[in-house]
């Protein structure tokens, strides 16, 4: 089967690698949808990896040695997270606490190929209605942001600032909105904020070109945003955004940085304001998601750019020049 493996440097390599074959409680699944994510960024830059990349999957399954419930033709989402299944962590759903997780597409093989390796425990079914286009969305560009939205406990009315208008900004600008909020979102990129304000984004403001905290203020009234959300991952942006927070607002972290410098009689005692971090997805909360997108969220707007995996490496050239919204792998 043909499969495609970061070779470090930015370089791919698209080459011919046995198929898999199931054994126990693991099925094959042949892949239809592999999104390209941000993280895939780290590893294609810099040292390359030994498995094969690909963590954002769905397909259909088409072989299975001792499965429990899975079958030959089942339409499946994967989650990446392999856990233990009986930690305290992994019985609440919170797959990615489990002490021995393992994740597809870094730590074992992953979709970036014709064919994938999964436990059935990590194979959630799909309804006929919901593409595997879709499904390959839900288990990381839809979750994070879904997680993230509901842990920030927005009101209807909430005035909420979403730095980041990538796909994970963007799918936390729709989720937010089901919620009843209002949004603004804040970019760099004039391309990406009118991909933003097609999806209702109100207002958009580039902080390159605007005082983000006199818009803020105007926006708002002098009032402060009540939540604000970083999905670029900057210190920089955590910090603009603590800038133009109500007293007792809330940040939440959803981009992954290194490093954030608080001042706690600033922030966490004169203003009282919260700071919390969110990772991805509960696993109970799939069907909220599907229960989204069968309401009508426009998830699948989000995908600009379709490639087939023989076409993996011009994929990647799309993505890494940014303007572009989500980027799939699909089978040609």
């Amino acid at each position: 089967m043909l499969a495609l493996h970061f070779l470090g440097d930015g370089k791919l390599e698209i080459k011919d690698v046995p198929r898999p074959e199931p054994k126990g409680r693991e099925v094959v699944v042949k892949v239809k949808s592999a999104s390209i994510c941000g993280t895939d960024r780290e590893n294609l830059l810099g040292p390359g990896q030994p498995t094969i990349p690909g963590h954002e999957n769905a397909g259909e399954i088409v072989a299975v040695d001792k499965p429990a419930t899975a079958r030959v033709g089942d339409r499946v989402a994967v989650n990446c997270h392999v856990t233990c299944g009986h930690c305290e962590h992994c019985l609440n759903g919170d797959l990615y606490f489990c002490p021995e997780l393992k994740a597809i597409g870094f730590d074992r093989d992953g979709g970036y190929a014709e064919y994938l390796l999964a436990p059935e425990a990590c194979c959630t079914p799909i309804p006929e209605d919901i593409s595997f286009e879709t499904a390959s969305l839900l288990v990381d560009m839809l979750g994070t942001p879904f997680r993230a939205v509901k842990r920030a406990r927005l009101v209807p009315g909430a005035q909420v600032g979403i730095w980041g208008a990538g796909p994970i900004g963007l799918g936390a600008l729709m989720v937010a909105q089901r919620f009843g909020a209002r949004v603004a979102v804040l970019d760099l990129s004039d391309s990406r904020l009118a991909m933003a304000k097609a999806f209702g984004a109100d207002p958009v403001i580039n902080p390159g070109k605007a005082d983000v905290k006199q818009a803020v203020a105007d926006w708002t009234g002098g009032r402060g945003l009540d939540v604000g959300f970083d999905c670029v991952g900057h210190e920089r942006v955590a910090m603009q955004a603590l800038d133009v927070l109500k007293k007792r607002g809330t940040l939440v972290v959803v981009g992954v940085s290194h490093k954030l410098t608080l001042n706690p009689w600033e922030h966490l005692i004169c203003r009282e304001l919260t700071i919390f971090g969110t990772r991805n997805f509960n696993a109970r909360e799939f069907d909220g998601m599907i229960g989204l997108v069968r309401s009508g969220l426009p998830l699948e707007k989000l995908i600009t750019h379709r490639f087939p995996l023989s076409r993996a490496v011009e994929a990647f050239d799309v993505f890494r020049k940014g303007e572009c919204g989500k980027v799939l792998i699909v089978e040609g």
